[in-house]
């Protein structure tokens, strides 16, 4: 092909983010076209309105909630989940999208742990279990605390793996995908307390921050309640974990990492922390600004099919938040840690489409989200480039967006950020 063609139909980035947003729009409304018709009859919308199920208001993306988050136990190893963003710029105006709105919510979600009756007036613990019979059958190595947030007004589960010995070492807060569940997707199915057998560290999961991107949200949801995460991962927890009655030995060092949607959740509270409160970041999988289409519709999905309303969130799209939460933008921010970036490339291997139990649904969303994560991925590593910041980035040619291909990456993570920690 001579080189004026080429060059006359070779999209430019700016394009080729427009034309992945589209294309993963269209992958996810397919993917949920069985489940929208199986749930449609007397009184449902009218074809072309905005509606559940609509994308006319994206449009609302309600009856996308058939996507299985990656991080859930109860999905097992091949099913799939919501993620972060990707992008710049707004391609609204390109033609490539309708306009991308802040209105829909899907009500008939299952809420996540509401708010207290009676307010929270101090950030304690109030419980603790040992041991899961799910988990490493039973090792009390694993601690469910029941946390009280002042911020949030809400009794949490935070899920702690303790290392080997009592000596002091170093902590890694873990943050879950879409669903945020209990027990963690990280040790469910991901198995990281195997992963990290041979490290002193201690492991701290959260829970139930679900489609909360784990963000200061502006406004309480009626379904997805009071999010305050960012103050609770770098206000309210950290002294529960290092100082007091319950403090866990800690030698100064905290690493944060994330996948899918915890992967742009650790990036941007990294980013938007005191300089010396992480010493590394890792993220799997994940997106990070959702400041164009693509990313806008990442982050709409990821509070939308859980049943929030992504304007409770950061507010409308022209709001300032969306800026002061561009992993991006605030890249630079990342300088001097220890860091770890990954990612496959939505291509199924030869025995994928068995895997998935030859789920459409699965396996389409599956390749659209990792397809996405990529080039989010590719986007940091050339913004860390550009800024000199060293950080390992490891490619896979195939893998979809679950937990098959993201357990491939936890050995590297662990090894690119422990010499930072120990």
């Amino acid at each position: 092909m001579n080189n004026a063609f080429s060059a006359a139909f070779s999209p430019t980035p700016h394009a080729r983010r427009g034309l992945l947003a589209s294309a993963l729009a269209l992958a996810l409304a397919c993917g949920a076209a069985a489940p929208a018709v199986a749930q449609s009859g007397p009184g449902s919308a009218a074809p072309g309105s905005a509606g559940p199920g609509s994308l006319g208001n994206i449009g609302s993306v309600n009856n996308l909630g058939g996507s299985v988050d990656p991080s859930s136990a109860a999905a097992g190893a091949a099913t799939v989940g919501s993620t972060g963003s990707t992008g710049t710029d707004s391609l609204v105006g390109l033609g490539t999208l309708p306009p991308l709105g802040t209105g829909s919510q899907n009500t008939s979600a299952t809420p996540p742990i509401g708010m207290e009756d009676e307010p929270v007036t101090v950030t304690e613990v109030r419980h603790k279990e040992f041991g899961d019979q799910a988990v490493s059958g039973g090792d009390e190595r694993l601690e469910r605390w029941w946390v009280a947030s002042k911020s949030m007004n809400r009794v949490l589960p935070v899920e702690i793996w303790r290392p080997a010995s009592d000596s002091p070492a170093p902590m890694l807060y873990l943050l879950d995908g879409v669903d945020s569940p209990s027990p963690s997707g990280w040790l469910l199915p991901g198995h990281v307390q195997d992963v990290f057998a041979d490290e002193h560290v201690t492991l701290v999961m959260p829970a139930r921050a679900d489609g909360s991107l784990h963000a200061d949200w502006q406004q309480d949801d009626p379904v997805l309640s009071r999010n305050k995460w960012q103050t609770f991962l770098t206000e309210e927890l950290p002294p529960l974990l290092e100082s007091g009655d319950d403090a866990i030995p800690f030698n100064g060092n905290r690493g944060i990492a994330g996948l899918s949607m915890g992967a742009a959740s650790a990036v941007t509270t990294a980013e938007r922390a005191p300089s010396e409160m992480y010493d590394a970041v890792g993220a799997i999988a994940g997106c990070y600004t959702a400041r164009d289409d693509l990313g806008f519709l990442l982050a709409k999905i990821v509070a939308e099919t859980r049943g929030g309303n992504i304007a409770n969130m950061w507010g409308q799209r022209t709001d300032p938040a969306y800026m002061e939460n561009d992993g991006l933008l605030h890249a630079d921010k990342l300088n001097g840690k220890a860091l770890y970036f990954a990612t496959a490339t939505g291509v199924p291997d030869a025995t994928e489409w068995q895997r998935n139990d030859h789920d459409l649904l699965r396996f389409t969303q599956g390749a659209g989200l990792e397809i996405a994560t990529h080039a989010c991925t590719v986007e940091m590593d050339e913004r860390l480039k550009e800024l000199g910041i060293p950080a390992q980035v490891d490619y896979r040619p195939t893998g979809l967006h679950n937990w098959d291909n993201f357990s491939r990456f936890l050995e590297p993570m662990r090894d690119a950020l422990m010499p930072a920690l120990r």
